[in-house]
C-alpha cells in the first residue's frame, strides 16, 4: 500500500508542476512570437526606407514615400518595444531630413532632426546631422553647439571633430582646429585624407612647411588622385624653391584634371621663376581661356604677367 501511495504522490507533484510550467511556457512562446513578428516588421520598414532612394526618381516622390513610412511605423501595433520603435522613427526622420536637405528645404530638414533628437537625446548622430545642416547654411554658432554636444555624447565621433575643426579654421582659431583635426585623425575615419589635407592647410598658414608637406604627402599616399593635395604640395615646394618638384606635382594634377585653373596658374608661376617664359605665357593664356568669368582685377593681373613675360622672352 505504501508503494502505491508514493506513486500517487509523485503523479500529484508532476501534475502540479505541469499546471505551473505550462502557462509559463505557453506565455513565453506567445511573447517569442510577438518579438519575431516585431522584428520582421522592423526589417521590412528598414528595407522600405533603403529602397526609396533606388526606386523613386524625384525628390517629391521620395519625400512622400518616407512620410508614408513614418505614418505606418507610428500606427504599427506590432512594434511593441518603445525603444525599437523609436530607433525606427529616428532612422526614418534622418532619411527624410536628407531628402529635404537635398532640395534645400533646410527648415524641414532641421525639423526632422529635431524630432529625431527628441526621440533620443542621448544619440550623438542627431546632433551631428543637425550641426551639418546649420554649417551648410552658414550658421556656424549653432553648428558648433551641436558638434560639441555630439562629441560629449560620443567622444570618438571623428566627423564631428572634423567639421568642428573646419569652423575653428574658418574662424582663425588655428590651435583649436589643429586639436580637432588631430583627434579626428586618431579615429582613422574614411575621410581621413580630407582631414590630413585640412591640417596641412593649417600648418601652411602657420608657416610650418615641414608639417604641411608631411600631411599633403600623407594624403597622396592614401589617395593618389587627390587634386587638392597636388596643388597644395606644389605650393610648399615653391616656397622652398624646389621648383622641379613643384612642377612635377602640377603636371600630375593636370593629367588628372586638365582644366584646373589653379594648377595652370601655379605652373605658370613656376615656369616664370625658372625663366621658361614661353611655357609660362602658354599657361597664363590657358588660365584666361578657361576662366572667362574670373574677376576683372585677376584677369588684368594675368594679362600684365603675359605682357611682361613676352617682353622678357624677346630679350633672350
Amino acid at each position: 500500500m505504501r508503494k502505491t501511495k508514493k506513486i500517487s504522490q509523485t503523479h500529484s507533484k508532476l501534475y502540479f508542476l505541469i499546471l505551473i510550467i505550462f502557462p509559463l511556457v505557453f506565455g513565453s512562446c506567445r511573447l517569442f512570437d510577438k518579438d519575431i513578428r516585431q522584428d520582421k516588421h522592423i526589417v521590412s520598414f528598414k528595407h522600405q526606407m533603403g529602397r526609396v532612394a533606388d526606386s523613386l526618381d524625384t525628390p517629391a516622390e521620395r519625400i512622400n514615400a518616407l512620410k508614408t513610412i513614418l505614418e505606418n511605423i507610428e500606427a504599427d501595433e506590432d512594434l511593441i518595444t518603445p525603444r525599437k520603435k523609436n530607433k525606427l522613427l529616428i532612422e526614418a526622420n534622418f532619411y527624410l531630413s536628407n531628402e529635404y536637405f537635398n532640395v534645400k528645404n533646410y527648415k524641414k530638414a532641421i525639423e526632422c532632426t529635431d524630432i529625431a533628437i527628441g526621440l533620443d537625446t542621448t544619440d550623438a548622430t542627431g546632433y551631428y546631422n543637425r550641426g551639418s545642416i546649420y554649417q551648410s547654411i552658414g550658421d556656424d554658432s549653432l553648428a558648433m553647439r551641436d558638434y560639441t554636444q555630439a562629441i560629449r555624447l560620443n567622444n570618438n565621433y571623428a566627423d564631428a571633430y572634423y567639421n568642428r575643426g573646419i569652423i575653428y579654421e574658418v574662424g582663425g582659431e588655428c590651435e583649436k582646429a589643429l586639436e580637432d583635426y588631430n583627434r579626428a585623425i586618431k579615429e582613422e575615419p574614411k575621410n581621413v585624407a580630407d582631414i590630413y589635407n585640412n591640417r596641412g592647410n593649417i600648418y601652411l598658414s602657420m608657416k610650418d612647411t615641414s608639417k604641411a608637406l608631411s600631411d599633403y604627402s600623407r594624403v597622396l599616399e592614401i589617395d593618389t588622385a587627390n587634386i587638392n593635395a597636388y596643388t597644395n604640395r606644389a605650393e610648399i615646394y615653391i616656397l622652398r624653391q624646389e621648383f622641379d618638384k613643384a612642377l612635377d606635382d602640377c603636371n600630375k594634377g593636370l593629367i588628372l584634371d586638365p582644366e584646373n585653373i589653379r594648377l595652370y596658374y601655379k605652373r605658370a608661376a613656376i615656369y616664370e621663376r625658372k625663366n621658361e617664359y614661353d611655357e609660362a605665357i602658354a599657361d597664363y593664356e590657358k588660365v584666361l581661356d578657361l576662366d572667362r568669368h574670373d574677376l576683372y582685377k585677376a584677369r588684368i593681373k594675368t594679362k600684365e604677367s603675359i605682357r611682361k613675360l613676352k617682353t622678357l622672352a624677346r630679350k633672350r
